[in-house]
């Protein structure tokens, strides 16, 4: 062997022994993790335990969501660290077939009214409104009002909110009463604002039926059709977090609405979560509801935005979009479309921005 080739081999060998391989987040042990920088057990046990029970990893990072780990530690890690590629197919075996059903058992109108959320839910005769949207403006009625008009919507079964911030139950009151409307159900979150109280005080002075949602809650609106509570946790840190989430079931088809749920509820509800036909993406798109792991494991076949034309919140951010987009999911947003309209029979769907016959 040439003294050229010894050199060239030790050098090879002292830059390996320099420069290891690539610590695998989806493999290492914690024993392996805690020979990081900044890797401490707590932090270590806290990476295993993520990608055990929430989801593998997927790129490098996703690191950021465990606890203990923060913007500039993932930076100093980032030399250090890899993912492998798991390959893993989009789910899509939930996914229906689009077309007008034959028979129409739920309709659903996400409703256009700026910068809040408002859907429209019918079953049989049972018509439920799920948040009332932001209040009107002077002595205009709520927006809401004109939406379910224009729809030739002329009555309401109950009204239910997710949580009480105005461009949730800013429109409630407007729909109880235009709507002759006798059932307001509310998720008990405690705030006190102007527009809670007024909603509440209608109730009083009207003798509207009320009542104060459960976890447990369940209900047939119709023989094909229920809605129940799949999340509920009124101390949650802030209000959105506290944020009802139901969950409407029509056969094979599956509905998930979120409210305002934030990154702290998100990641909490993602190791049990399920795949849905359709979601109501979380506080209108916000960066705060950017959870990739829930992304994945709920696996849209479409994703609906609930947004303000050219809202001062730069709502649904690009970044989120992308992300749903990245699911397979097909993206549909109140900002560009108006009013959503949802028919299904259990077995297929249709979905668009007009009524149909």
């Amino acid at each position: 062997m040439s003294r050229a080739t010894m050199a060239l081999l030790l050098i090879i060998t002292i830059s390996t022994l320099l420069d290891p391989p690539l610590l695998d987040l989806n493999f290492a042990s914690a024993e392996e993790l805690c020979r990081l920088n900044g890797i401490g057990p707590a932090t270590a046990s806290a990476i295993v335990e993520y990608r055990e029970t929430i989801s593998p990893f997927v790129s490098v990072d996703e690191l950021v969501f465990v606890s203990g780990i923060g913007p500039a530690t993932l930076e100093s890690l980032l030399p250090y660290i890899a993912v492998t590629n798991l390959n893993v197919p989009q789910e899509t075996s939930h996914f229906l077939q689009e077309g007008i059903p034959a028979d129409t058992l739920l309709s659903v109108i996400f409703l256009d009214i700026g910068n809040g959320d408002a859907i429209f839910l019918q079953a049989g005769t049972s018509r439920w409104l799920i948040d009332g949207g932001p209040p009107g403006t002077g002595s205009m009625r709520a927006p809401v009002v004109q939406r379910l008009r224009e729809c030739g919507i002329d009555s309401l079964s109950v009204v239910v909110f997710t949580h009480p911030h105005a461009d949730h139950i800013g429109g409630c009151r407007d729909a109880l009463e235009v709507f002759h409307c006798d059932m307001l159900i509310d998720p008990g979150i405690d705030h006190a604002s102007p527009v809670y109280e007024g909603l509440l005080q209608y109730v009083l002075d009207s003798g509207c039926g009320y009542s104060v949602l459960s976890a447990q809650d369940r209900w047939e609106i119709s023989d094909e059709v229920t809605l129940e509570v799949v999340w509920l946790e009124r101390e949650a840190g802030n209000l959105n977090e506290a944020s009802a989430v139901f969950l409407v079931t029509c056969g094979n088809f599956t509905l998930l609405l979120t409210g305002d749920i934030e990154n702290e509820t998100i990641m909490r509800m993602t190791p049990s979560q399920t795949p849905v036909t359709v979601m109501k993406v979380p506080h209108h798109g916000s960066r705060s509801s950017l959870f990739p792991p829930w992304f994945r494991k709920t696996a849209p076949q479409f994703a609906i935005f609930c947004c303000g034309r050219n809202n001062p919140f730069g709502h649904p951010h690009r970044e989120v979009v992308d992300s749903w987009k990245s699911t397979g999911a097909g993206i549909l947003r109140t900002d560009r479309e108006g009013n959503i309209f949802l028919y299904t029979d259990g077995e297929s769907i249709n979905i668009g921005s007009s009524l149909f016959d």
